[in-house]
C-alpha cells in the first residue's frame, strides 16, 4: 500500500517518471490566463500613449520657450557688440573711401546684425554732447519764477542749436573732436512662442536696445 502523500506506482517506469516531472514542474498557465496577461499589457500601453498625448504639447512649448529665450539672449549680445564696434569706429573719425562718417558707422551695425536681424528694422540714434557731465541733461535756463522748471517766455541756452528748448542737450550726429557721443540702437524682435509673448512681449514683440558712450579722439 502506498504511503500517504504519494500515489501508487503504475508499474510503468516511464509513466511514473512523467508523473513525477509534472508534480515538480507544473504546466504553464492556461491559454485564457495568457490572454488576460497580454490584454493587461495592451491596456498599460494605451494609458501611456494617452499620458504622452496630454504632456507632449506642454513639453514642446517649454522647449520652444527655452530655445526662444536663448535666441533673444544671443540677439541682444549681437546687437550690443555691433553697437560697441560702431561706436569705437565713430570715435576715431574714420570714413570709408567714397563714403561719409554717418554711412560708415551705420554700415558696421547693419552688417554685424544681418545674420539674425533685418537691418532695415533697426533704429539707430546718436547724440553728441560737450562732455560726460552733459549727458541726458536739459538745456540751461533762467528760472525767473523759481518754480524749478522752465516756463514759456523764460530765457534758455540753445545748446544743440535746433531753435527750441530741449530736455536733452544732445545734438544729433556723431559729434566733433573730443565730444562725447551716445549711441542707441534698438530692434523690434518678433516673439514666436505664445506664452513667452504673454510674459515679456508687447503685441508679439520685444524691443532689444543697446547703448554705448564714447569720447571722440582729437582728430582734425
Amino acid at each position: 500500500m502506498a504511503k500517504e502523500g504519494f500515489k501508487a506506482g503504475s508499474g510503468n517506469e516511464e509513466a511514473d517518471a512523467f508523473a513525477s516531472h509534472e508534480a515538480l514542474f507544473p504546466a504553464r498557465p492556461h491559454g485564457r490566463f495568457r490572454r488576460l496577461l497580454k490584454r493587461g499589457g495592451r491596456d498599460a500601453s494605451g494609458a501611456t500613449a494617452i499620458e504622452f498625448a496630454m504632456l507632449a504639447p506642454v513639453v514642446i512649448l517649454l522647449l520652444m520657450g527655452i530655445i526662444e529665450f536663448g535666441l533673444i539672449y544671443t540677439a541682444d549680445i549681437v546687437l550690443k557688440n555691433a553697437t560697441y564696434d560702431a561706436a569705437r569706429t565713430g570715435r576715431t573719425g574714420f570714413v570709408e573711401n567714397k563714403s561719409t562718417q554717418d554711412k560708415t558707422v551705420l554700415d558696421i551695425v547693419r552688417h554685424e546684425v544681418s545674420a539674425m536681424m533685418d537691418p532695415n528694422k533697426l533704429t539707430i540714434d546718436s547724440k553728441a554732447y560737450a562732455g560726460f557731465g552733459n549727458l541726458n541733461k536739459p538745456e540751461p535756463f533762467i528760472d525767473a519764477n523759481k518754480n524749478g522748471r522752465r516756463d514759456n517766455g523764460e530765457n534758455y541756452t540753445d545748446v544743440n542749436g535746433n531753435g527750441k528748448y530741449d530736455l536733452d542737450q544732445g545734438r544729433d550726429g556723431f559729434g566733433g573732436a573730443n565730444e562725447v557721443v551716445l549711441y542707441t540702437v534698438s530692434y523690434p524682435w518678433k516673439l514666436l512662442t505664445p506664452f513667452v509673448s504673454e510674459i515679456i512681449g508687447d503685441n508679439g514683440f520685444i524691443t532689444l536696445t543697446a547703448t554705448a558712450v564714447v569720447q571722440n579722439e582729437p582728430y582734425q
